[in-house]
């Protein structure tokens, strides 16, 4: 059994795991799946000033609070900044670390300069005036018109800052195994170019014939995914 702390993306909540984390409950492992400060079930409380900063800390508090240890941490998309700090910062509680769909971390770089020039406009044009992100449309996620509305009805605006943050320091990919998984329809170039430097970082890869929201899209084979590397300890593919 593995202790898994479920990590979502930009304008997500903890909700988005809700079809996965049944499946990795049933194959019995213990599975947290937290909604970050602003985000989900707690969007009143969101800030512009909120940063990756601070996410990070939820999920350092979260870790104290639920005293978990022997952890594999999973992101997914933006959280994968959250995810690869968070294996920096916190190594000997961490088991190993798998990255959905994930942005790879570089040392002293913010997710809007790791994504480039097509990801900074998409933002320019979805910043809104109190320095929030509208969210996406959920065929950018990779969800289905069938279940586009009850998705959309849950994603919330998210801080601008956020996307701005530099990672805090210097990104050692080697500090903690780590796998990935790429999804082969996700629309975006630059989420498609993670895989390719996973494999540079010689990570386990995985794939799966899915949109950037697999734990929407087909959880199952998310599952089986996931499972696998469990049981393998994430040395080998």
């Amino acid at each position: 059994m593995a202790t898994l702390l479920l990590t979502h993306g930009a304008f997500q909540g903890g909700w988005v795991w809700q079809k996965a984390a049944p499946l990795l409950r049933a194959r019995g492992h213990a599975v947290h799946a937290p909604t970050l400060s602003g985000c989900g079930h707690l969007a009143r409380s969101v800030r512009p000033e909120d940063d990756l900063n601070g996410y990070i800390q939820d999920m350092v508090n979260y870790l104290d609070m639920e005293e978990l240890k022997d952890v594999t941490i999973v992101g997914h998309s933006f959280s994968g900044l959250i995810c690869g700090t968070v294996m920096m910062q916190c190594p000997g509680r961490i088991r190993q670390a798998i990255f959905v769909d994930a942005a790879i971390p570089q040392s002293n770089r913010s997710f809007v300069e790791i994504a480039g020039e097509q990801f900074s406009q998409m933002l320019q044009m979805h910043h809104l005036e109190n320095d929030l992100v509208r969210p996406w449309p959920a065929k950018v996620f990779g969800v289905a018109a069938a279940e586009a509305d009850w998705f959309e009805a849950r994603l919330r605006p998210f801080p601008y800052r956020a996307f701005h943050t530099p990672f805090p320091g210097v990104f050692d990919p080697a500090i903690t195994p780590v796998s990935h998984i790429a999804c082969l329809r996700t629309m975006s170039p630059f989420i498609r170019e993670m895989a390719e430097k996973a494999r540079a970082y010689s990570w386990p890869t995985y794939e799966l014939d899915s949109g950037h929201c697999p734990m929407i899209a087909c959880p199952e084979q998310l599952v089986e995914i996931m499972d696998a590397i469990l049981q393998s300890g994430g040395k080998s593919a």
